[in-house]
């Protein structure tokens, strides 16, 4: 594919570069979460390429994949056979973690419901009325 004065054409190889350097820079994009635990009835705990990633899934059956119930950067969890319990920071514009603000999350396994986000009053009050047990604690993500 030479043109009329026998220079191969560059595009080709700039096309090629840009996508070396994005496979090689950021890695295979099939590796799977870097952490993951399984929770109850289809829900896990999940993070991509980083512990602040972390985030509340329901997987979907018969599949490699997953559907978000508590965005990425939970830092703290906990589960029984009823309830989801989760904490994480909001994320700035500039994607640092704000961690002087936690919202907090009750996930309904029966229902699927996902209460949240909340402030931590409004976190104890709606765990005292959907009688989540008071045993039910955190799990920092380390």
């Amino acid at each position: 594919m030479r043109d009329k004065r026998g220079i191969m054409p560059r595009k080709p190889y700039y096309i090629f570069s840009i996508c070396a350097v994005v496979i090689f820079v950021g890695g295979c994009p099939f590796h799977g979460p870097i952490y993951e635990e399984d929770l109850v009835n289809g829900y896990a705990v999940w993070a991509a390429d980083t512990m602040k990633d972390a985030a509340i899934v329901l997987k979907i059956k018969g599949s490699s994949g997953a559907t978000g119930v508590v965005p990425r950067t939970v830092f703290a969890y906990g589960w029984n056979d009823d309830f989801i319990i989760a904490k994480r920071h909001p994320e700035k514009k500039d994607r640092k973690v704000d961690t002087s603000l936690t919202y907090w999350y009750i996930v309904d396994v029966a229902s699927g419901d996902v209460h949240g986000p909340l402030n931590k009053d409004e976190f104890n009050k709606l765990r005292t009325k959907l009688k989540v047990l008071p045993e039910l604690s955190f799990k920092i993500i380390q």
